[in-house]
């Protein structure tokens, strides 16, 4: 069990220099600086070999935030530290903290006890600190942990609600191998920023979290090999997420079921997760996602059931491996990614075939006018279902794609009966003089053309086959064409089919 630790020592010792100036700057807030202006010597991870006046027990500094009066009578105002070494535990468990707390460049040699604290406003920028627990921790204004803020341990901040900002801009946190920030359901009212070299060696868990702002992640440099480095599966961010500017991370980014009221922007960063996901975004919902890393992800990209509104990305950095099933976008902004080179997008789906992604794209061309992208979508789409539903049908799969476009491309059989029409007139008009013979004494007279119509039309009578009987090759041909004719007007029949039952 942590003790709070009260203003007089219990060994009778007299408070040092240091003390008696903080006692004396607390009621006006003023920052006492304890710096001997060397910056090496004054760095805090060298807090252990300060000298002692240096030093200021952790029980001034509890007593300082917690009593309703100072030394003579007058209210603390803040209580404002600059390199110092705070010995002992400052142990704040559900206490009410009457004025801000900042401590800067301090060495802090115990963990921090903070849980349900209440607190107008901490600031630990610079400050090393071996750890902290401040869950369900209430600060009206900021809480800020950052610009060369260090932890060589767990921060906890599950259930805490920050009515600022909260900041770990700058800062450094190491927990290898574990999680090096907790904090689940964590409510923070403005942004949350985790920028500016941000680094952390360990899982940052946010499950469940509220950010009234943007989520800021950029330049930052996260990393837990082979585990998760985000963990924060129905995070809310009214506004944005920041993963750019070289932002990197070394293991998996897990944001199911994530709802992001602006854009989620990946953007000249590396995600890197080889054995597993390196993103996943599955039933995430966003008003824009850009996915437009340095370089292709290395791991899995989830978007499984997750929904956009814009979309954007870059063939050049796609991933080798996609989940796209169910995955929801109102337009694409990447006009420059032709319609075969995403047709090779959908194919790195690692669930194979599924009907929703293609139907998916092809809606996505209608709304922005492109109609011609959205009819090559939807052929593309018949003809990998038919060769999934039915590998043994390949011929008769081949036979719609090349006639009739799956009933996307009737013009072709106007096509294909032109040029089968002019084939048969000059073959059978070579024919005419030695391999056709008239069955009729007054029969109608030969007509090339007629005859290739009467012969290759199922439905056409132009008197002509029965007036003209075929010996020979032109026996030959004649039967070519009227099996051309069925298999070209089946093919139609079944395209037309197919496109009234969509």
């Amino acid at each position: 069990m942590i003790r709070r630790h009260t203003a007089s020592p219990a060994n009778g010792d007299q408070p040092n220099a240091a003390e008696r100036r903080l006692a004396q700057a607390a009621p006006v807030g003023d920052l006492i600086d304890l710096r001997i202006g060397d910056a090496e010597q004054d760095d805090p991870a060298r807090g252990p070999l300060w000298a002692a006046d240096r030093q200021i027990r952790a029980g001034l500094l509890v007593d300082l935030l917690t009593r309703q009066q100072a030394p003579g009578g007058r209210r603390p105002r803040a209580v404002k530290v600059r390199g110092a070494r705070i010995t002992g535990t400052i142990d704040l468990e559900a206490a009410e903290l009457t004025c801000p707390l900042l401590l800067v460049d301090c060495h802090i040699d115990e963990p921090i006890n903070l849980n349900d604290a209440t607190a107008p406003a901490i600031r630990l920028p610079g400050s090393h600190v071996p750890g902290l627990t401040a869950d369900h921790l209430r600060v009206t204004g900021n809480l800020e942990l950052d610009h060369g803020f260090t932890a060589g341990g767990e921060i906890l901040l599950y259930g805490a609600r920050i009515g600022g900002v909260l900041s770990f801009s700058g800062a450094r946190l190491a927990n290898p191998s574990r999680r090096v920030l907790y904090a689940n359901s964590l409510t923070v009212e403005h942004s949350m920023f985790c920028n500016d070299g941000f680094r952390a060696d360990g899982e940052i868990r946010l499950q469940s979290a509220y950010v009234g702002g943007v989520l800021d992640f950029d330049s930052a440099q996260l990393a837990n090999p082979g585990g998760k480095v985000l963990y924060a599966q129905r995070l809310t961010i009214a506004n944005e997420l920041f993963c750019r500017n070289g932002f990197t991370a070394t293991g998996e980014i897990q944001l199911s079921g994530a709802r992001i009221g602006g854009g989620a922007l990946f953007t000249d960063c590396t995600l890197s997760n080889p054995d597993g996901h390196a993103l996943d975004l599955e039933a995430a919902t966003a008003t824009a996602l850009t996915l437009l890393p340095r370089q292709p992800p290395d791991g899995l990209v989830d978007l499984t059931n997750a929904q956009v509104g814009a979309f954007c990305d870059d063939q050049a950095t796609w991933p080798a491996t996609l989940r796209l099933r169910g995955f929801a976008y109102q337009t694409l902004d990447n006009d420059h990614v032709g319609t075969r080179a995403r047709l090779s997008w959908l194919a790195r789906d690692q669930h194979g075939y599924t009907p929703q992604i293609y139907d998916q794209l092809a809606a996505a061309y209608r709304r922005a006018g492109r109609e011609q992208a959205a009819r090559q979508v939807a052929i593309a789409h018949q003809r990998r279902r038919r060769g999934v539903l039915n590998p043994a049908g390949k011929l008769a799969n081949w036979l719609l794609y090349v006639t009739v476009g799956y009933g996307h491309r009737t013009w072709l059989a106007a096509l294909w009966l032109t040029g089968l029409l002019a084939l048969g007139t000059g073959v059978f008009d070579l024919a005419h003089a030695h391999h056709m013979i008239t069955t009729e004494t007054r029969g109608a007279d030969f007509n090339a053309l007629a005859y290739t119509l009467d012969v290759l039309v199922p439905i056409a009578d132009l008197g002509q086959k029965t007036a003209w009987h075929p010996k020979g090759a032109a026996m030959y041909a004649s039967w070519g064409f009227t099996a051309a004719g069925w298999v070209l007007f089946t093919a139609v029949a079944a395209g037309m089919t197919g496109v009234l039952k969509r």
